[in-house]
């Protein structure tokens, strides 16, 4: 009679323990949690994209400033030629 007993609690204990772990587990997400998640990732996707394209821009501009300050030499010394022409004619020649 004890072992009948005894299986009978072991096993109302185990089916127990196996109600409250299947509770205990993961829900369905809710409609309204599903929208919010992919609004979300649309959000991040588009902040990615714009990051992108912000980075490219700014490889370029930063390459529009090499080429700009690589200028900047043969725009002095045609200033200062210009200068000097300026203040040769100024001179009378």
């Amino acid at each position: 009679m004890r072992s009948v007993w005894a299986r009978r609690v072991v096993l109302g204990v185990v089916l127990a323990g196996a109600f409250w772990v299947m509770s205990c587990g993961p829900k369905m997400a809710t409609p309204e949690t599903l929208s919010r998640l992919e609004e979300c990732r649309a959000a991040v996707s588009s902040a990615q994209d714009r990051v992108s394209k912000l980075e490219q821009e700014i490889q370029q501009l930063q390459a529009e400033i090499q080429d700009l300050k690589a200028q900047i030499p043969a725009l002095e010394q045609e200033r200062d030629s210009l200068k000097n022409w300026l203040n040769l004619l100024e001179q009378g020649y």
